[in-house]
This record gives structure tokens, sequence and C-alpha cells, in this order.
């Protein structure tokens, strides 16, 4: 069965999608260790570095778990006192539920 330049063309967009893909969560778990290590602050990640493409489709409960003193249960329920969904990334939040994520997250660094 001969195979079409559609097909071929599909599956190279393919394999280079999940190259992308791959490629994109290796830096998103990088940024997630920095922030475990002290070596970069959550005030980077929401601020400085919100332009970044894998700091754009982070999580902000993983940044947030990540933190030292923050796990699981304390990182849902500061996102919870401030209304924030746990399905949110960072490239959504406003600039208020940034500013209102440092000043909250402070008390427990």
């Amino acid at each position: 069965m001969a195979t079409s330049y559609l097909s071929e063309s599909v599956e190279v967009d393919r394999k280079s999608a999940i190259a992308n893909a791959h490629l994109l969560r290796g830096e998103m778990s990088q940024i997630l260790l920095e922030i475990a290590d002290g070596t970069l602050k959550l005030s980077d990640v929401l601020v400085k570095n919100a332009d970044h493409a894998a700091t754009k489709r982070l999580y902000v409960v993983k940044a947030l778990e990540s933190i030292q003193n923050i796990g699981k249960v304390k990182a849902r329920r500061l996102m919870a006192e401030l209304a924030i969904t746990e399905k949110r990334r960072i490239e959504s939040l406003t600039p208020n539920e940034r500013q209102a994520l440092l000043e909250k997250s402070k008390a427990f660094i």
C-alpha cells in the first residue's frame, strides 16, 4: 500500500509536536527544580519570567508546591483563600492575583 504525501507530512508534524512538547516539559521540570532548590524565587516566576514559554504553561499549584515550606495541602489552601482554581496556569493569572499570591506565599517562606 502506497503512502501519500499527506500522511508523511502529518507524521512529520506529529513527531515535531511530540518533540516540542517533550522539550517544554523538560523546561517546566527544570523550573520546578530551581524553585525547590531556592535558586529561583516565586516572584521571578510570576513576574519576571512570566513571558517564558515554559513558565506560562506551568500550573500555579505546582509552582507553589515546589517551594520548600509549602506542600500540596498548603498550596491548595492558599489558592482557595485567593479564589484561584487549581487548574490555573501562570499565563492566565491577573496582575492582582499575582500580587496576592506573592503576599500570601511570603508568610510561608
